[in-house]
């Protein structure tokens, strides 16, 4: 009976440190965010099959089409609608999603 209290008083320390090992959902959702912002930041940074180019074309003909429909005849391109503006967001993209693949793997090693 007395062994029966001793392990139970330890289940419940051992609940309460919060001693009860680590979940891997959050290293492998370090992880999928890491290579998802990794592929589509260098994807973007790059251009690969254009998308950059594309992008920015579709934004600049949307804008294009909001200005007729106020009655202007067009105005000067914003910063966002560039392709280098894009392409310095993939740059910065891949470099997020590097460092969520570093976080995932410090955090695997540290248990």
């Amino acid at each position: 009976m007395a062994e029966n209290n001793e392990r139970n008083a330890k289940k419940m320390q051992d609940l309460a440190a919060g001693a009860h090992g680590q979940s891997p959902v959050i290293d492998i959702v370090f992880a999928v965010g890491g290579i998802v912002g990794l592929w589509c930041g260098l994807s973007w940074a790059f251009d690969v099959r254009g998308i950059t180019t594309r992008r920015a074309e579709r934004i600049r003909r949307r804008n294009e089409e909001t200005w007729m429909a106020m009655g202007r005849l067009g105005g000067a391109q914003p910063l966002f609608a560039t392709p280098g503006y894009l392409r310095f967001l993939g740059a910065v993209m891949a470099g997020a999603g590097l460092l969520l693949l570093v976080a995932a793997y410090a955090l695997w090693h540290l248990g």
